[in-house]
């Protein structure tokens, strides 16, 4: 009995025990099966975004959305899937979003001329809803029957939510809409008189209107005590116009519609075209039908008088003419030459002078030639003639004369009278660095006659000048150096002097120089600038 009696006390402890631990494990169980968020969440459609602890069981539990919310349209009535993440585990709840409240809006009534239909938006401010809203009348309104007409407003969003609104609509006995033609005078208000004998005026500043622009327009007008909006209408229907112009033209050229015409009117802007193709390549005489058109679309047309003429006329070159010149000058072949077209304002005057020798004496050909834009060539040949050139002495020595009686006086000294030529043939003569160093007496004619040349004209002059005032002189060509250099020895009786009138770079002065002034001034210009033989030459005083 002892045996058995503690049997059954074991047998008891253990169900005991199993109970307990089975009570243990389903509380765990259901603990940790037990759901963490609602299954679904309901929102009114236009609130604010929920949070994430809407959407829990326990609002303890820490959670975060998976969903992004922001690209949910709350205002949408619908049901959005939404991720929930919890615990480690992420769960899924339904958003749902609902439509249950009417429109809302405020009422202004119209006062409306007769015969003008306007709609239920027109009475509506201020509407709300988070849905798009519709508007309607419960009964339609007699937009012909003048006086005050009660309404009803039926304002529906898209869950069919509605909301009914009063209002009155107020029909005033003027014209809803007066026509007047783009450009013409603001018409009277008078205009927008009907039956009634309403005392009418602008409200609208008729000055702001742009009557020359075709459209509709609202103008508020006062009626009595009321003010209603009515319409004006400015059309276009007045074609352009304009003036046609004869016009001669040459085959090939490009020519617009709008050079047919001139004195083009109309309130707006005008387009001008050829109706059809118009060949300008073919000579005669044509009348183009112009077409002008306005923004309006009014078309009117005009024919105009055209006439192409074709270019055979080659072009005119004047004041080419056979030319006699000397060895060693120089010729402007296109002075007091021109060229002249019938139809081109520019020519080019082409000249080849190629076969030109200006150092040998002859005969040479000199071509002329020009082209129009026609092709039209005209051609003129000239001859010229290269001669010999002989100085005349005696002729020389007079001009030379008349210079030095005007840079001369009988009272001045041979030195003053020195100086004198050497300012005046500096300042006569410009530096060109060529001469003709073939014959001094020549190269002195050269000289005084065209007042250019290089070291040698210089030299040419002096000597011719110096000579004629009785001053001894003695030529001095520089020995060395890159270029060859001229210059003179004189004597106004007290003895040689180095003498040179060509300019330089420098400005020094060099007149009446002594030997050793000429052997610095050569040595800072340097290049052997005055090396000469000194042994052919006199020696210079000494200062």
């Amino acid at each position: 009995m002892k045996r058995r009696h503690r049997r059954n006390k074991t047998v008891i402890l253990l169900i005991t025990l199993f109970c307990i631990a089975a009570i243990a494990i389903g509380i765990f169980s259901y603990q940790f099966f037990l759901p963490k968020v609602k299954k679904s969440l309901t929102l009114e459609a236009g609130s604010k975004p929920p949070e994430v602890k809407e959407f829990l069981i326990s609002k303890e539990e820490e959670a975060a959305f998976e969903t992004d919310i922001t690209t949910l349209n709350l205002n949408a009535p619908g049901i959005y899937p939404v991720q929930i993440r919890t615990n480690g585990k992420i769960y899924t709840s339904n958003l749902t979003i609902v439509d249950t409240k009417p429109p809302a809006a405020e009422v202004v009534n119209q006062v409306i001329p007769a015969g003008e239909k306007i709609t239920p938006d027109r009475f509506l401010t201020k509407v709300t809803d988070a849905t798009q809203v519709t508007t309607a009348y419960k009964s339609q309104p007699d937009f012909n029957k003048t006086g005050d007409q009660s309404l009803t407003l039926v304002l529906s969003d898209t869950s069919n939510n509605k909301t009914e609104l009063p209002a009155v609509l107020s029909i005033i006995d003027i014209k809803n809409k007066v026509q007047i033609e783009a450009g013409s005078q603001v018409p009277n208000v008078n205009e927008y008189r009907n039956t009634t004998n309403y005392s009418l005026s602008y409200k609208t500043d008729m000055n702001k209107i742009n009557i020359n622009k075709p459209g509709v327009y609202d103008i508020q007008i006062k009626a009595d005590n009321n003010t209603v909006t009515s319409k004006l209408e400015v059309v276009d229907t007045t074609p352009p116009k304009a003036t046609a112009v004869d016009l001669e033209i040459w085959t090939g050229e490009t020519i617009e519609a709008k050079d047919l015409v001139k004195d083009i009117t109309d309130v707006s802007k005008v387009t001008v075209s050829f109706k059809n193709y118009l060949n300008t390549k073919k000579a005669g005489i044509y009348n183009p039908i112009i077409q002008l058109k306005d923004t309006s679309g009014n078309i009117s047309e005009l024919t105009a008088n055209l006439t192409i003429k074709e270019d055979t006329i080659a072009p005119v070159i004047t004041g080419a003419m056979d030319k006699t010149v000397y060895i060693g000058d120089k010729i402007s072949y296109k002075a007091n030459v021109s060229v002249a077209d019938n139809k081109d304002k520019e020519i080019e005057l082409k000249v080849d002078s190629s076969a030109v020798n200006l150092r040998k004496v002859g005969s040479y050909p000199v071509i002329y030639s020009a082209e129009d834009s026609s092709g039209n060539k005209t051609q003129k040949t000239i001859t010229v003639t290269i001669k010999e050139y002989v100085i005349d002495k005696d002729l020389l020595d007079a001009e030379a004369t008349d210079i030095l009686d005007n840079i001369t006086t009988s009272s001045m000294t041979q030195k003053e009278k020195a100086y004198a030529i050497y300012k005046w043939v500096k300042g006569h003569i410009s530096y060109t660095g060529y001469s003709d160093k073939s014959d001094w007496v020549k190269e002195a004619n050269n000289g005084i006659k065209k007042g250019v040349g290089d070291c040698f004209t210089y030299f040419a002059v002096s000597k011719e000048l110096l000579t004629l005032t009785g001053i001894e002189t003695m030529d001095i060509t520089r020995v060395g150096g890159t270029t060859r250099h001229y210059w003179s020895l004189i004597n106004t009786g007290n003895g040689w002097y180095h003498y040179d009138s060509c300019p330089n770079v420098d400005h020094r002065e060099s007149f009446m120089l002594t030997d050793t002034e000429l052997a610095a001034l050569s040595k800072k210009r340097g290049n052997n600038y005055y090396n000469y033989n000194k042994t052919l030459y006199p020696s210079t005083p000494e200062k």
